[in-house]
């Protein structure tokens, strides 16, 4: 396992990726846990050489308090990325990724990608952050197919859109939600969680579940869904709910009906951890939970 931390030492690895075959990707922002792990063992298993990145991007937090509190902890990554026989990880400096003068970023006009909520993942912010740092990393690492996990469907809507509009050579592969034993979407701040708030986590799983219940009960209004999702969550006090949406997979664009493709998303926040999750309906019984 490589570790490089210098830009320019990635940019000339890169340059002989052609002789070694194709290159599996998985961005990251560290604390990494089992879903970053699947991620990173699919991009082994498919592709002759893989390459994880530990960068916790500052330009996407909207607050600095956020920036600051996210979890770090590079050794313990460091280890756990031992154990997927990856080849390569980029752990860049901040002040190299956006040294001194940096003032061009690449920003979504449209924003299939929003959401109903003043701040988060829904936030131009954010779309601006996460367009930016994916557009420099494809640049330095240039892989041929990177990695995501289904849980991130706003940022795999912008990616999937900077790579459309940027005419970027580079794969996407979604890979399914890395869940506990109870549901609930791994995180690297799940942590944070008390035993109460852990518990009360288990609603948005739920709420989920009962989304998906309606559609296989025939139900086909979204408006009936949301609703029926948002009486779910609303029963746990500390669960604060961001927002409900019933939208297209890949674009994340509002559906009037709902047909296969559709996904269900949501987004709360429990104390100091904000959480995101969503399933999809691919028809039928087939469902991406």
């Amino acid at each position: 396992m490589r570790i490089i931390h210098n830009l320019d030492e990635m940019t000339e690895t890169a340059r002989g990726w052609l002789a070694g075959g194709s290159v599996g990707f998985v961005p990251t922002m560290g604390f990494l846990h089992q879903g970053h792990k699947t991620l990173v063992q699919a991009a082994h298993q498919e592709c002759e050489i893989s390459v994880a990145s530990i960068f916790v991007n500052p330009v996407q937090f909207e607050e600095s308090e956020d920036l600051i509190r996210y979890p770090r902890d590079l050794s313990r990554d460091l280890q756990l990325l031992s154990t997927t026989s990856v080849d390569v990880v980029f752990v860049p400096r901040a002040e190299e990724i956006y040294p001194a003068g940096f003032s061009t970023f690449v920003m979504p006009t449209s924003s299939p990608w929003a959401v109903q909520s003043a701040k988060g993942a829904g936030s131009w912010i954010y779309a601006r952050g996460v367009a930016t740092i994916i557009t420099k990393l494809f640049q330095l690492v240039r892989p041929d197919v990177a990695y995501f996990g289904q849980k991130n469907a706003q940022q795999i809507a912008i990616v999937r859109q900077v790579v459309r509009d940027l005419n970027i050579d580079v794969g996407l592969r979604i890979l399914p939600t890395v869940r506990e034993s109870d549901g609930l979407a791994l995180g690297s701040r799940n942590h944070f969680l008390t035993q109460l708030e852990r518990r009360a986590a288990r609603v948005l799983y739920r709420a989920l579940l009962a989304g998906k219940a309606l559609v296989d009960g025939n139900v086909r209004n979204p408006a009936e869904i949301e609703k029926a999702m948002i009486d779910l969550v609303v029963t746990e006090p500390v669960v604060n709910l961001d927002y409900v949406k019933v939208c297209h997979s890949d674009t994340l664009s509002a559906v009037d009906t709902i047909l296969p493709g559709t996904m269900f998303m949501i987004a709360a926040h429990i104390g100091k951890v904000h959480f995101i999750d969503n399933i999809i309906w691919r028809g039928g019984t087939n469902w991406l939970l």
